[in-house]
């Protein structure tokens, strides 16, 4: 099953679906995605069915190799359907995805947000946080709905390898009961007690930002969210709903955006020792159904002045991005167009979808299209890149290298299913092509430039000036 339709002839220009995995059990929510880093190794075997298999469980043959300690970093994701939790597991030209048992029982049981996050510094954790919802029957036979955050992982020691811990997850869990609806899950680095640590951010229906960190038993307790950052405490005070929160780390520094349920937009930057230094706060017309901090070029090297941009989607209303947000806050903003057409907006993301080092913005709406927007070179406006039409309403993007080739896929999470996009290879090919051709030319200039030189050096030492 394909998942999708052609929006237009070339709609195959940038990238071309190559798998679709359907959730097992019902839909998935708009929070259902979280994608991770990890150091753990992987073992499982490639399947025999090219590119994916899944995993109910763990083989008994074969065996893991022997551990021979953390390995690089590699992206994952994980997904939620329901009452189901999947990681998919990235591989050397394929990918695995298995199913993780939590004790979560479809038709009763609701995974509303997700987040994920693994760490080593005194020692390794991998944690991930469900915020769940439960349907439960009162002594009258009336249905009734509680709600809970559930953490896994945070009580043991991670196993050997990656796909051992994921199904290790369900050994062992903590229950934190909610009194109202919980929303997004994030996860940020705080200093509690003395040393740093990754604490979790859940928005709530109360209008209250909560923040749980582990404590010296392990288990997770709620602190002050305003304690570290006053935008937050803001927020709580007054009971602001909010839908939807980015949290961006960059030299130190971080830069926090939040969207209310009756279009609240709040941005906050914090300095290296934690102080806010600036705060910006607009109302505007919809509710926020997301907000993205990202800087427009690609580089592992940010310059000190490096701009940072904010993509802020709506329910009602236009998509748009906010310029250079340190310097001008929310005063100046460009609209994304044909980005109302197509219902409310639900998701964005931003990816360097053509290679040539600045990053593209992408939307996902709730009429099923993805549009992939480009910045017109000389101009602050943007165009359509790229349209894609699917079957179901578009909840989630992200991408990552998930059969490490070396080029990033397109990740893209609908109401029932995940679509992976690989990119267009005959691009990608001419794209290095150019690259390797501009770098061989850079370097045969260089040579002829040090061909020159000495030889001008030579003409200089070989000249005799006659004596007066």
């Amino acid at each position: 099953m394909t998942g999708f339709m052609a929006s237009h002839v070339d709609d195959e220009m940038l990238f071309c679906e190559t798998h679709y995995a359907r959730y097992g059990n019902e839909r998935t929510n708009i929070y259902g995605l979280a994608p991770f880093e990890s150091r753990f190794l992987t073992y499982l075997n490639r399947p025999d069915e090219f590119p994916s298999h899944r995993y109910e469980s763990l083989p008994s043959e074969p065996s893991p190799p022997k551990h021979q300690g953390l390995g690089r970093k590699v992206r994952h994701f994980m997904t939620a359907s329901a009452a189901e939790l999947t990681a998919f597991v990235s591989m050397d030209g394929y990918w695995n995805y298995v199913c993780i048992p939590v004790g979560l029982e479809a038709g009763k049981s609701e995974v509303i947000a997700m987040d994920v996050f693994e760490e080593h510094s005194d020692k390794s954790r991998f944690v991930v946080a469900l915020a769940v919802a439960e349907k439960y029957d009162t002594e009258n036979q009336e249905t009734q709905v509680s709600y809970s955050l559930r953490f896994y992982g945070h009580q043991h020691a991670p196993k050997s390898f990656l796909e051992q811990t994921l199904f290790g997850l369900g050994e062992s869990s903590q229950i934190i009961p909610l009194t109202y609806p919980p929303m997004q899950l994030s996860h940020v680095q705080i200093n509690y007690e003395g040393r740093q640590q990754t604490a979790f951010l859940m928005a709530s229906t109360d209008g209250i930002m909560h923040l749980y960190v582990q404590d010296s038993s392990r288990l997770f307790v709620p602190i002050s969210a305003g304690t570290y950052f006053p935008l937050l405490g803001r927020i709580s005070d007054h009971r602001i709903k909010i839908l939807f929160l980015h949290i961006l780390t960059y030299q130190g520094k971080i830069a926090i955006c939040a969207g209310g349920q009756n279009g609240e937009l709040f941005l906050s930057f914090y300095d290296n020792e934690g102080v806010e230094c600036k705060s910006h706060a607009i109302r505007l017309f919809s509710p926020i159904t997301s907000v993205l901090l990202f800087h427009p070029r690609v580089s592992k090297h940010l310059k000190e002045d490096e701009p940072l941009h904010l993509v802020v989607t709506c329910a009602i209303e236009q998509a748009m991005v906010y310029k250079s947000v340190q310097i001008n806050g929310l005063s100046r903003s460009r609209v994304l167009p044909q980005s109302s057409l197509y219902d409310s907006v639900l998701c964005s993301h931003v990816m360097d979808v053509d290679w040539d080092g600045e990053q593209e913005i992408l939307i996902g709406t709730y009429g099923r299209q993805v549009l992939i927007y480009k910045q017109l070179e000389g101009t602050e406006d943007y165009t359509v890149l790229w349209r894609r039409q699917f079957a179901y309403p578009i909840y989630r993007m992200s991408h990552l290298d998930l059969n490490i080739d070396g080029l990033d896929e397109l990740i893209v999470i609908t109401m029932y299913g995940v679509h992976i996009f690989q990119p267009n290879m005959k691009k990608a090919r001419k794209r290095l092509l150019d690259v390797l051709m501009y770098v061989e030319s850079s370097k045969r200039q260089k040579y002829e430039l040090l061909l020159d030189w000495q030889r001008q050096k030579e003409l200089e030492k070989a000249i005799v000036f006659e004596p007066q």
